[in-house]
């Protein structure tokens, strides 16, 4: 089941980057897709969106409007990790499932650790996360319908 993440209320103010490296090894271990919304800028020399591999990372003015809006539109199938219960009310009665950060967090830990406590990571694993620090192995994002539909021009008749 794919990983839809409140990405502020996970860092819990701290560093996003935190988070990122988190959702790659868990999108890794279990072979699943990871979307995550971060309120606010993206870190310098990213897009809005930022796609590295199963993660696709999206920067958002309000993270729990765009999380809501995109569970109203596909809600059936995503797992949600919050802390947030205003927003795991809504994303609940949204279709999803909502678990508490502490669950991804878990999830995420034994990931990292390849499964076994006090084991090396996953081999690979550093060096994916570093591959996916270098802005040039960033996937491009398509843009979304709405958004071709907006800079689509029409030919002169």
């Amino acid at each position: 089941m794919p990983w839809l993440l409140d990405g502020n209320n996970l860092a819990k103010g701290g560093d996003r980057a935190s988070v990122r490296r988190a959702a790659l090894a868990v999108a890794r271990q279990e072979h699943v897709r990871i979307l995550i919304f971060f309120d606010g800028a993206p870190p310098p020399g990213a897009g809005d969106t930022e796609k590295l591999g199963a993660v696709e990372v999206r920067y958002v003015a309000h993270a729990d409007g765009a999380i809501l809006a995109f569970l109203r539109g596909s809600g059936r199938g995503w797992r949600v990790a919050t802390d947030d219960r205003a927003l795991g009310a809504a994303a609940h009665a949204a279709g999803a499932e909502v678990v508490a950060g502490a669950s991804f967090w878990q999830k995420a830990a034994a990931a990292i650790q390849g499964g076994e406590e006090g084991s090396a990571p996953p081999s690979g694993f550093e060096e994916e996360l570093a591959y996916f620090a270098d802005p040039e192995h960033r996937l491009p994002v398509e843009p979304s319908r709405v958004a071709r539909r907006r800079f689509h021009t029409r030919s002169p008749k």
